[in-house]
């Protein structure tokens, strides 16, 4: 019984910080209050009455017969876009509240009270930030959950008062072949932008005018997920928030593979030695080495394309922060 008990506690203890991690990822682009309109949508339609065609009945003057018709509209109104203010007011507040109340509770019991144990946890147990670089992370990556808040904000307004996409909810609309191919070209689509998108960064001038600002953080934590340019911030959430008025794509996959992201994307920030159930999944060692090693090891959900364009991380290589190209210099040892 009581190696049962202690293997149901491991197995909790592993389910809720897989949670408070799927939490705490999603929060950082600010988008929480976008995923529940994405998921829900037709509900939240039905209880808020939002994005119903609202018409006012009429009389004719000359057979008394009712009509129907449209009240006059505002410019927000026109746009899809009324109570705009008070969708972005949740959208920030929600994910300033869930971002800042997890990542202390988590920086905290890692970085903090367990500090003394670090080769136990710790991907670079010898280094931490500085005081400095862990300011500069906080208030840098504040200021782009203000950005991707106040757009996921704006989106969930737009889709909650009726506006357009692509997006559908009832798989035999299109099938379920459609569906499932969806799922697997969304996910190859997102991390074929986000290998190629992350290489063009790694290019000698934009490296040192835009990427470097996200490399500061040699040592990186969960802090560091969107520490980055905001420009650079803005390209990646792009082409995701642009895919469901682009293509038709069922929810599921577009939330699975968003939200598959965020949490792996939080985790390869985060400077603990994690794993991963998928075998395609890179640990989270192998980014670690990215910010340590500087230019390689540039893909995120799979190895595959660091692979294919050989640009995978070698012990008999030298790298550095000028070694650019993705392959380094032979070491003088391997001569």
């Amino acid at each position: 019984m009581g190696l049962i008990g202690e293997n149901m506690s491991e197995s909790f203890s592993k389910f809720a910080f897989m949670v408070i991690v799927f939490f705490l990822a999603t929060a950082t682009r600010g988008e929480w209050l976008l995923v529940i309109v994405y998921m829900f949508r037709d509900q939240l339609q039905q209880i808020t009455g939002l994005g119903l065609d609202e018409q006012v009945p009429t009389v004719s003057a000359d057979n008394g017969t009712t009509g129907t018709n449209h009240p006059p509209q505002s410019l927000l109104e026109s746009h899809h876009l009324q109570n705009v203010h008070w969708f972005v007011l949740m959208a920030v507040s929600t994910s300033f509240i869930m971002y800042y109340g997890m990542a202390y509770g988590w920086h905290y019991y890692y970085y903090v009270n367990r500090r003394h144990l670090a080769k136990e946890w710790k991907c670079q147990p010898d280094k931490f930030l500085t005081p400095e670089n862990e300011r500069h992370e906080i208030l840098l990556g504040s200021l782009n959950m203000l950005i991707g808040s106040t757009a996921s904000g704006v989106i969930a307004c737009y889709i909650m008062n009726g506006g357009h996409s692509k997006m559908y909810y009832s798989v035999p609309e299109r099938g379920w072949a459609y569906f499932l191919f969806s799922l697997v070209a969304f996910f190859v689509y997102n991390e074929t932008m986000a290998y190629y998108l992350h290489r063009l960064f790694h290019n000698p001038w934009l490296y040192k005018k835009i990427h470097k600002m996200h490399h500061r953080y040699h040592q990186p934590t969960a802090w560091s997920a969107v520490a980055m340019h905001p420009l650079e911030f803005i390209m990646y959430q792009g082409y995701l928030a642009a895919t469901p008025f682009l293509v038709p794509i069922h929810a599921f996959p577009f939330l699975f593979v968003l939200l598959y992201s965020y949490y792996y994307g939080l985790c390869d920030h985060s400077g603990i030695k994690m794993g991963a159930i998928w075998p395609w999944q890179p640990h989270s060692y192998f980014h670690d080495n990215h910010h340590k090693h500087f230019h390689v090891n540039f893909g995120f959900n799979t190895y595959f394309f660091d692979w294919f364009h050989d640009t995978l991380r070698k012990e008999s290589r030298v790298y550095g922060e000028e070694v650019f190209g993705g392959r380094g210099k032979q070491s003088q040892k391997s001569e």
